[in-house]
């Protein structure tokens, strides 16, 4: 509960408010997993990856497609 109350140094009460009804929502009754949720809008954004068709373009790889879905299934449900 302390580690909890002293988040709000860091952090505004709402975003503390939000982490907590997070925390608890996912069942996690540890001071630190609302520290974890709280910190969360503090890091950096990672960039999109707008590039993505290209870069897999230059793979050589053929699109894939569900032609051998089945198959996998099959295999999956033998183990």
């Amino acid at each position: 509960m302390v580690d909890v109350l002293m988040l709000a140094r860091e952090h505004s009460t709402g975003e503390v408010e939000l982490a907590v009804r997070g925390a608890l929502a996912a069942g996690a009754h540890d001071g630190r997993a609302v520290a974890v949720l709280a910190s969360r809008g503090a890091r950096a954004k990672l960039p999109t990856l707008d590039d993505l068709p290209q870069r897999l373009q230059g793979l050589g790889a053929p699109p894939p497609t569900l032609d051998h879905y089945d198959e996998l299934l099959v295999a999956g449900g033998a183990r």
